[in-house]
C-alpha cells in the first residue's frame, strides 16, 4: 500500500528500567547455561505500572515533540496490544481518552498479534484526509502471573514499554519521517503456530492456564513434522520475501537505498538465519542488538527500535528504514519510512 502524503510527525516511547540477564540468572529467573548461547542481556520492566500508563507516557512525549499538535486536534486513536491491559470488560484506548484526548476522538483497541501497530499504520493512512492526524500507541505489560518473561520464549524474553506514534496526513510533509509504504498479510494455513494444542473453550486467563510459547511452538512443529509443515514454513518464508520487495518497490527504493532494518526482538538464531539471511543481510544490518538489551516489547518493537536509532545519531535525514514484522496468524507485516528530519529532542535522548 502506497502511503503518500503521510507523515510520521512525531514518536514517544516510554521504556521501563532494564533487568539484567545476570540478575535474573542470580535469582534464579533465566537458565545460566543460556546466556552465551543466546546472547541476550536484559529485559524492559515496568514493575506494576500498568501498560495503558505506559502507553500515555509515551503519547505525552509524542505529543511534547510534535511542534504544536494538540490531542485534541486527533481524527483517530489506535491502540494495540497484546496482553492483557487491565479489568476485564474494560477498555485501554478509553483510559487516553480520559486522561489526554478527550472524548471526541473515534478511538478502538486492535489486537492484531505482535503486528498490531503496522495494521494501525495501514488504518490510519487510509482513514486519514489531507490535514487529518492520528494517534497510535501500542503498549504491553508482561509481569503478569499467568506470563514467565524470562522462560516464555525459548531463546527470547519479554520486555514491557509504551511506544506512541502521531501520523499526520499532508500536502507537504512535516516532522520525522514520511511513511513511504506499508503492507500487512496473513497465512491463515499458519493460523495454529500459537494454539499449542489448547482447548480454545474456556479462554486460558479464565482457567488461570500460563501462557507457554515454548511449549505450544514445540507442539506446532511436533504437528508440522507429522503433516504438511515444510510447505506451510516455506510459505512463510516466501510470502515474507515478496511483502518486502512489494514493500520496497511501493516506496520507490530497493534493500540497498535501506540504512537499517528492525525485525522483531526474538531469538538471534531466527532473527540471522530465518530473516536476515533471506534479505543477504547480517545481524550488524539489523536492530537486533538493542532488542538483545530491552527484550520482545509486544506489539512495539520495530517502532523502539526505531526512536533508538535517532536517540544514537544512527540515522540522518534522506536515510530509509525498512520494519519487518511477524506475528501469530501468521501475521506479516513491512513499513519503508524515509528520515525528514531529527530534532535535538531525539539526538540528546539518553540512549535507551
Amino acid at each position: 500500500m502506497r502511503t503518500s502524503g503521510t507523515y510520521l510527525r512525531s514518536i514517544g516511547v516510554h521504556l521501563p528500567p532494564v533487568v539484567t540477564v545476570e540478575t535474573a540468572v542470580a535469582q534464579g529467573r533465566y537458565p545460566a547455561d543460556e546466556v552465551e548461547r543466546f546472547g541476550l542481556l536484559g529485559a524492559a520492566v515496568a514493575g506494576d505500572v500498568p501498560a495503558p500508563e505506559l502507553g500515555l507516557r509515551a503519547a505525552r512525549q509524542a505529543f511534547d515533540r510534535s511542534g504544536g499538535l494538540s490531542p485534541h486536534d486527533l481524527d483517530l486513536l489506535l491502540y494495540c496490544d497484546v496482553w492483557h491491559q487491565g479489568p476485564e470488560g474494560w477498555a485501554p484506548q478509553y483510559y487516553l481518552q480520559q486522561h489526554l484526548t478527550g472524548g471526541h476522538v473515534p478511538a478502538v483497541e486492535l489486537r492484531q498479534g505482535c503486528c498490531g501497530l503496522f495494521n494501525a499504520l495501514q488504518l490510519a493512512a487510509g482513514y486519514l484526509r489531507p490535514g487529518g492526524s492520528a494517534l497510535l500507541v501500542g503498549a504491553d505489560n508482561h509481569g503478569t502471573p499467568l506470563v514467565d518473561r524470562w522462560r516464555m520464549i525459548e531463546g527470547t524474553v519479554m520486555g514491557d514499554a509504551g511506544c506512541a506514534l502521531l501520523l499526520t496526513a499532508e500536502t507537504t510533509g512535516t516532522g520525522l519521517a514520511e511513511l513511504c509504504s506499508v503492507n500487512v498479510t496473513v497465512l491463515p494455513e499458519a493460523e495454529a503456530v500459537n494454539d499449542g494444542g489448547v482447548p480454545m473453550w474456556p479462554p486460558d486467563a479464565t482457567v488461570g492456564r500460563p501462557l507457554d510459547f515454548a511449549a505450544r511452538n514445540r507442539e506446532f512443529r511436533k504437528r508440522l513434522l507429522d503433516g504438511d509443515g515444510a510447505r506451510v514454513m516455506l510459505a512463510i518464508q516466501t510470502t515474507m520475501i515478496e511483502l518486502a520487495d512489494r514493500t520496497l518497490k511501493e516506496a520507490d527504493i530497493t534493500l540497498d537505498d535501506v540504512a537499517k532494518v528492525a525485525f522483531p526482538h526474538v531469538r538471534r538464531d531466527d532473527v540471522e538465519h530465518r530473516g536476515a539471511n533471506w534479505f543477504g543481510l547480517t545481524l550488524a544490518d539489523t536492530t537486533w542488538e538493542y532488542g538483545a538489551r530491552v527484550g520482545h516489547l509486544g506489539v512495539g518493537d520495530q517502532f523502539v527500535a526505531l526512536h533508538h536509532l535517532l536517540a544514537t545519531g544512527a540515522l540522518a535525514p534522506g536515510d530509509h528504514v525498512l520494519l519487518l514484522g511477524f506475528g501469530a496468524g501468521t501475521t506479516l507485516a513491512a513499513a519503508v519510512l524515509r528520515i525528514l528530519d531529527v530534532p535535538p529532542g531525539y539526538a540528546r535522548a539518553v540512549p535507551d
